[in-house]
């Protein structure tokens, strides 16, 4: 049986957050980075931070300090930019290329999913694509999500899906019947609520993928037994 997967973008295999700040740089000067961010709450992922969602006390990233004008002029300037998603790097070198070469030696079916804003160029979409192919992988299905996380890997019959967003792992394990993998880099403890819902916690994209190398070798061992391969390796979710 092969994998179906919903594989996140940001923050799982492309660096938003670094081009973002290099872009509140260019604008407010290198003040706005803070050299010795204190403890905070895991912030929600970047790409999540419309303009139309950003309030307050919703931060971009521990290391930026932005008031909320500077929030919404940083997102102004970002729309205006040609191809904006097209020029992140990867926030693991190599990471998009050894998923590339898993799927297609393992015959693992991917569908991306992301929540980035149309910017000036191509539409989000497109340029998500021309940058997963100029990474190395070849003809990527994405898809840019205006919906439930959950609900959209309930639609899909998605066995896994990888994020690195408390709020859209949560959600995918609450509406759905997919396991959920959070990439969680940050060195504080995760949300409890993660743990709680029988949320897989990884520490990088590469140790992600060395575990569903292992899921993939257990379900080769034992064809037909994913639910006892999600259960041993930490991923079944709790029974409601």
């Amino acid at each position: 049986m092969a994998l179906r997967l919903g594989c996140d973008l940001d923050g799982v295999l492309a660096d938003m957050e670094l081009a973002l700040i290099r872009e509140a740089e260019r604008l407010f000067g290198a003040q706005v980075r803070n050299e010795r961010p204190g403890p905070s709450s895991l912030p929600a992922s970047m790409a999540d931070l419309v303009p139309e969602e950003l309030t307050d006390n919703a931060p971009l990233r521990h290391e930026l300090q932005l008031n909320m004008r500077q929030r919404r002029k940083l997102w102004q300037h970002v729309r205006a930019i040609d191809n904006f998603w097209e020029s992140l790097d990867e926030v693991e070198p190599g990471v998009v290329s050894r998923l590339a070469s898993l799927a297609e030696d393992r015959r693992w079916e991917i569908v991306f999913l992301t929540r980035r804003p149309q910017t000036s160029g191509a539409t989000a979409q497109m340029q998500s694509q021309r940058w997963l192919e100029a990474k190395g992988f070849r003809l990527p299905s994405v898809y840019v999500v205006t919906a439930s996380r959950g609900l959209i890997a309930a639609a899909l019959t998605l066995d896994i899906v990888i994020d690195d967003t408390p709020e859209n792992c949560v959600d995918v394990a609450s509406d759905s019947k997919a396991r959920t993998i959070a990439v969680f880099r940050m060195q504080s403890p995760p949300p409890v609520v993660l743990q709680r819902m029988g949320i897989h916690l990884v520490r990088s994209t590469h140790e992600c993928l060395d575990l569903l190398l292992d899921v993939d070798a257990s379900l080769e061992r034992q064809p037909g037994a994913i639910q006892r391969v999600m259960r041993t390796l930490g991923l079944k979710q709790p029974t409601t």
